[in-house]
């Protein structure tokens, strides 16, 4: 789960798999000239669509936070938690979505597992959940590209469109830390650029510009709650998510 905070001191709460909607919605509006192109094209728009299918058990039953009295976020979580949940994703994204879907979605967990490791230090339970995902999933791609006749440079240059959109998508939905910084972008050619995503004047400006149409617009759904909530008792906080009203969000991309 992850949260926006709202200017009037509200604050909204989106799921995982709501936020990585948006990452296709993105992934299927990319393909500016000079930038990598999604290949094959379904495939890895819906594994940015679906690249966190392995939450969507936990955002049933969200864990409470005491420090903040709000649910984890989704960095709050360890990794004892979510790296076997992870695992049973890539399993789930195989049987629904086939070879490609569920390759992208291991690629993906590496990539978390790699580029955050001291997340993963603090608990020794974390540290060997994070290494026994990196080992047991190295072998799962490995039969998954051998049976695709995928090269690893098409793994590669797959995986980095749907971890750019999903740092995109979490700057927009949650207003996280990557906002000014979003990402690294697949060029055609070789190499990556980094890309920013900034707010101002009821828009989202994205450079340089790696989508194909002139603006992108995007919808997802979250909870909104007043300025002040707070829980101190799990049962109470899963309820009241459970209970309060989906309220549609909108936003637009345009060229920084």
């Amino acid at each position: 789960m992850l949260f926006r905070d709202m200017p009037d001191g509200s604050w909204l709460a989106v799921s995982q798999p709501m936020h990585a909607l948006v990452s296709g919605q993105m992934l299927r509006a990319w393909g500016a000239e000079g930038f990598a192109r999604p290949d094959p094209f379904e495939e890895v728009a819906t594994a940015a669509a679906q690249h966190d299918v392995a939450w969507m058990g936990w955002e049933t039953a969200p864990t409470l936070d005491p420090r903040t009295g709000r649910p984890h976020g989704f960095r709050h979580v360890g990794a004892h938690v979510h790296a076997p949940m992870w695992a049973e994703g890539v399993k789930h994204a195989i049987a629904a979505w086939g070879p490609w879907v569920g390759l992208l979605v291991s690629r993906h967990g590496t990539r978390i597992y790699s580029a955050y490791q001291d997340r993963h230090r603090t608990d020794p339970r974390d540290a060997e959940a994070a290494a026994t995902y990196q080992r047991e999933q190295s072998g799962v791609r490995a039969g998954l590209l051998a049976l695709l006749g995928a090269s690893e440079q098409q793994l590669e240059t797959a995986a980095s469109l749907v971890a750019v959109t999903d740092a995109l998508s979490l700057a927009a939905c949650g207003g996280i830390a990557t906002l000014g910084w979003s990402g690294m972008a697949p060029l055609a050619g070789g190499g990556e650029v980094p890309l920013k995503l900034e707010e101002g004047d009821g828009v989202m400006t994205v450079s340089p510009w790696p989508f194909a149409g002139a603006e992108v617009p995007l919808s997802w759904t979250a909870r909104r709650f007043a300025a002040g909530t707070r829980w101190t008792e799990e049962a109470a906080m899963r309820a009241a998510l459970a209970s309060a009203p989906v309220e549609r969000v909108s936003a637009r991309l345009v060229p920084g």
